[in-house]
């Protein structure tokens, strides 16, 4: 399981970097050089190009060299006009319009890169220029200052500045990413390693290459400048004091703020600090605990604040999804009034939208848009609008109105809010799109099948869940002569009906991927290909990709290779639980259709013989895929386990059950084998094309977090080595309960990076290429072209590299042996490539700059269709709570969860039953009435509290009941009945207490406690509360 890794931590206090930086060359594109030079000889600002540290309504300013007296007498008529050098010096203002240049201030034409100089002008050389004979330009240079004195955010660079600014090193790229937690917050990653010009001027981004981890901090909205989440952009570093300025400006206050309230925590704790001692009766004084805790954390957490700030100069590429749902609202967003001039153009009866997302909140409508029934100001319908424009005067974009969704609450529209959010495309096919589809009833034509090796008469099955419909891999195995293992792994040949640059091709390019959700999937490509031209069922002919090994029964390892395009026809379709019950011992099941198809092509139903052929091939799978995980985990690989819901739907949508989704041998045996093809594949198509391959790396851990996580470990008595994949899993090896394992699992995952399809083109180290948990160094996506947009781009690369090498190449790579079988197929399998194409690269890969746009959009719509995935599990486990307490009249489901984290102001808990995690505070647990959800008849409430680093003390007090008549509470009795642990069996019974005592309740890491969750309606959301007395011991 790979995470991306959470946002930048709350302070960001500016760090000096390098000593080797050129502040001042970095700073604008007029005129710099791509050779670093020294200090005094740095490019000054060009007479009509005042340079970013200038005030925006201050006269441009003449170029002048240090030694002034002997400048001016050379330019007598510039030295009347131009303010002594220690006035140059602009003084820094509090708007933020005036904190940053992006882009320079001269004519909108600007000059070519060839009209630069390529090397640092001499100081005797600057008279040349001719800038002062440039005084009749002056006059007509006021309109556009005077224009820019009303744009709020900084103008993009032009093409010309931006093709100069990443020659010469100025400028970066990378991907945006924002903080949903903090507006003020945005991080860049770059996409691509940093050129030598690049590291000249800003030696620090050697750290900062692609999958290092280390991101450039964007501060403050107007260092965005009107980027989006997943924008590829251009950023020009800041100097230190830019960058000083900048945090001034956008963070300091807040963490100011931060400051204050932790110090009042703080305070709060020494109060109580001597008195929960004597009531615990401890040794140690908690107080002095928690504060060099505190003081420690503090000191690493310098650490992780960002060295490198940047500001967005220009976006690149844009995220395509610009949709956003929330309410219309008429009420002026209160930042609006620090613009007067923005204020005034927008009239009086502005209509706003308010997103439910808390990266971009308002947005500006156009009233003639807006429908009847949302114009009323009490109106609760949710609707979406799609981004028009974000001019550099605006302080909010512009937005089109699109459709009405409904009032939050029901499935149905919680859905769709889900979908329009995450940019899921759930638009019917077009015309143009269903076009490119053959004609039904189609089969495959005579004329490709005798450019493919025919294995249609081999033991072929599937094995998938057993409500899949899109069956896009399917295995086989036999036992040869030698006493080696035949394996194939057959996939779906999507690329065969989904050609380059058709509408088809297009239109699965625009959606990436198949966004699963509870209830439904929303395909990727139409019905006709994923459930059925393309899909391996049963009896049936199909085209496929396949890769077979011959391999050592013994060592599990392949000693040959062979790839190939062919003709299958499955046997079977197999469910895990079936392949599981004959792992098991059990006979073959009945109920499952089989199929043989005779040399002569006729099908029929399978003899016995080729049943038993299909029992053995499982055993073999099974025996084979132990022996080859085992040996893969002691090679370094890693697994981090997290919970997958499984929900059971009525008749109409609604969740009815819900239990974690198990996890069986027979998915394991089919894992072990899709990523044998895909290592295979990713070993074949880099080898042939090194610099155009599509493949999917996985960065190392963010190594604070992850030392944070191991010493938060440590105080538990629990050791987990760092030092590399190999370590951690050894580590976890050790841990014997699977349920402790499980736990630490998840805590491990917070600080893995996500993995992400790339373009070998952009990293110039190789070993850049690595997957972290899988513990290979190249791999890509092959298994799944039915579901996945890559995995058809790599489909053609294989093709391409078929048609070049045909079956068998040989690279040092061990999966690519220079043996070749004697068993693998005997006929040619290049594939449908002519010769006529084979010359045309279009349809055999794409150029390498656009298999990286292509890796970035498969990048962004993976992620949003698992954050879609998750937001509907979350929906239904949300919906399943509310039904089960509307039938009980329960506030809420008492469950186990387990402490995996003590802070100062709370501490977290996991609830393994439903595969989440939140966190209890102690201050709400004091103050807020009714907080602690009571188990007996008393009224619990927390009084004092103490906070070590592996230990927290907690003293309650617990009031008896107000009423004296009643010897047990209604609600006591009710509570008992749906009391549950994390496997949702155990049922525990309450014990009424109705006296008043005062308690201790000393807490642990990995000590169990009792929970009470709590669905939210709207947005769906769960609250976790503490259940006292707890119910676990």
């Amino acid at each position: 399981q790979q995470q991306e890794p959470a946002d930048a931590p709350k302070h960001c206090p500016v760090r000096p970097r390098h000593k080797a930086r050129r502040t001042r060359q970095s700073e604008s594109l007029a005129g710099p050089s791509a050779q670093p030079q020294p200090p005094q000889l740095q490019p000054q600002p060009q007479p009509q190009q005042p340079s970013p540290h200038q005030s925006k309504r201050s006269p441009p300013q003449p170029q002048q060299p240090r030694t002034s007296t002997k400048n001016r007498a050379r330019h007598p008529k510039s030295s009347s006009e131009t303010p002594a050098p220690h006035k140059t010096k602009p003084k820094p203002k509090p708007k933020p319009k005036s904190k940053h240049k992006l882009k320079p201030p001269s004519d909108t034409s600007a000059p070519p890169p060839e009209s630069q100089s390529s090397t640092m002008p001499h100081p005797q050389a600057r008279p040349a220029k001719k800038k002062p004979a440039k005084k009749s330009d002056r006059q007509p240079a006021a309109a556009p200052q005077q224009t820019n004195e009303s744009k709020i955010y900084d103008p993009y660079l032009t093409p010309a500045s931006l093709a100069f600014g990443f020659e010469s090193g100025i400028l970066v790229r990378g991907v945006l990413r924002s903080n949903p937690r903090n507006s003020n917050d945005a991080y860049v990653a770059l996409d691509e390693s940093p050129t030598a010009a690049a590291l000249r001027l800003n030696p620090e981004l050697a750290g900062y290459d692609v999958g290092s981890g280390s991101d450039i901090y964007i501060c403050g909205e107007f260092h965005r400048n009107r980027a989006f989440n997943g924008d590829v952009v251009a950023v020009r570093i800041l100097s230190d004091r830019q960058a000083e300025h900048s945090y001034r400006a956008h963070r300091q206050k807040d963490d100011s703020r931060h400051d204050r309230r932790r110090a009042k925590s703080q305070k709060r704790l020494d109060r109580m600090a001597a008195k929960v001692a004597c009531l615990a009766s401890t040794s140690t004084h908690p107080s002095s605990l928690v504060a060099a805790e505190t003081a420690n954390n503090a000191k690493n957490g310098k650490s992780k604040t960002p060295d490198v700030y940047g500001t967005v100069v220009a976006i690149l590429a844009q995220n395509e999804n610009r949709s956003f749902t929330g309410k219309i609202g008429y009420k002026t967003p209160p930042d609006v009034k620090k613009y007067p001039r923005y204020a005034k153009s927008l009239g009086e009866s502005a209509v706003w939208f308010r997103s439910s997302n808390k990266l971009s909140q308002y947005m500006l409508l156009d009233e003639s848009d807006i429908p009847d029934e949302l114009r009323s100001k009490s109106t609760k319908l949710q609707c979406t609008v799609t981004i028009d424009s974000w001019d550099a005067c605006d302080l909010y974009p512009t937005a089109k109105f699109g459709t009405i969704i409904g009032e939050r609450g029901s499935i149905d529209v919680e859905t769709k809010i889900i979908l329009e959010e995450n940019g899921v495309c759930t638009d019917p096919f077009s015309s143009s799109v269903l076009a490119c589809l053959p004609k039904s009833p189609w089969s495959i034509p005579a004329s490709e099948i005798a450019r493919r090796t025919d294995l249609r008469t081999e033991c072929i099955f599937t094995i998938d869940p057993p409500t899949a419909r899109d069956l896009d891999d399917a295995v086989s195995c036999k036992l040869l002569p030698n006493g080696n293992v035949m394996v194939g792994v057959h996939i779906a040949d999507v690329s065969y009906f989904v050609r380059p640059n058709t509408p088809l091709d297009l239109q699965a390019r625009q959606r990436a991927t198949t966004t699963y959700m509870v209830q439904n999937a929303i395909p990727m490509l139409p019905s006709l290909l994923c459930e059925d031209l393309c899909s391996l069922n049963p009896g049936v002919d199909r085209l496929a990709f396949s890769v077979m090994w011959e391999i050592n029964p013994d060592t599990a390892e392949p000693v040959s290779t062979w790839f190939g395009r062919t003709v299958i026809n499955s046997a079977c379709k197999l469910s895990y639980d079936d392949a599981q019950s004959i792992i098991d011992g059990q006979s073959f099941p009945e109920s499952v259709a089989r199929f043989q198809t005779s040399t002569s092509g006729h099908l029929s139903e399978a003899s016995p013989e080729r049943v038993k052929e299909i029992e053995k091939s499982i055993f073999w799978f099974y025996d084979l895929s132990v022996k080859m995980r085992r040996r893969r985990f002691e090679s370094g690989a890693l697994s981090l386990s997290s919970v997958k819901l499984s929900f059971e739907l009525d008749s109409s949508g609604n969740p009815i059950s819900c239990q974690p989704y198990p996890i069986k041998d027979s998915n394991r045996l089919i894992e072990e084998f899709m990523l044998l093809a895909n290592m295979s594949v990713a070993a074949r198509i880099t080898a042939s094309f090194p610099k155009a391959a599509l493949l999917r790396r996985h960065p190392p851990p963010l190594n604070n977090r992850l030392d944070e996580i191991c010493k938060q470990l440590g105080h538990a008595g629990i050791e987990i080595n760092p030092a590399s994949s190999r370590d951690i899993q050894e580590s976890l090896d050790n841990i014997t309960d699977p349920g402790l394992r499980f736990t630490i699992e998840s805590m491990l995952t917070a600080p893995m990076q996500r993995a992400v399809y790339f373009s070998t083109h952009s990293i110039k180290d190789p070993s850049g290429f690595s997957h972290y948990a899988l513990h290979v160094p190249l791999y890509t996506h092959f298994t799944s072209p039915i579901r996945r947009y890559a995995d058809i781009i790599v489909h053609r690369t294989l093709e391409a590299s078929l048609a070049v090498h045909g079956n068998h190449l040989t690279s040092a790579h061990p999966l690519l042996p220079p043996h070749y079988s004697q068993y693998f197929p005997s006929t040619p399998a290049s594939g449908s490539l002519s010769g006529d194409q084979v010359e045309d690269s279009e349809l055999l890969i794409p150029e390498p700059d656009q298999i990286s746009q292509i890796a970035h959009r498969c990048n962004l719509r993976k992620d949003a269709a698992k954050k879609a995935q998750d937001a509907s599990s979350n929906l239904f486990l949300v919906k399943y709570l509310e039904s089960t307490l509307s039938r009980t009249h329960l506030p809420g489901v008492l469950t186990s969860a387990i402490v995996t984290k003590i802070k100062q102001d709370g501490f977290v808990v996991a609830l393994p039953l439903f595969g989440i995690e939140s966190i209890i505070y102690m201050d709400r647990m004091a103050d807020v009435k009714g907080y602690v959800q009571r188990t007996d008849g008393r009224e619990w409430k927390l009084d004092m509290w103490s906070v070590e680093p592996a230990k927290l003390t907690l003293i309650w007090n617990a009031l008896a009941p107000k009423s004296k008549n009643s010897d047990q509470d209604d609600l006591t009795i009710m509570i008992s009945r749906l009391v549950i642990d994390e496997n949702g069996q155990r049922r525990a019974q309450c014990v009424n207490r109705t006296e008043s005592e005062r308690c201790v309740l000393e807490l642990r890491v990995f000590d169990r406690v009792t929970v009470c969750v709590t669905p939210q309606a709207q947005p769906p959301s769960l609250t976790v509360r503490l259940a006292m007395p707890r119910l676990d011991k």
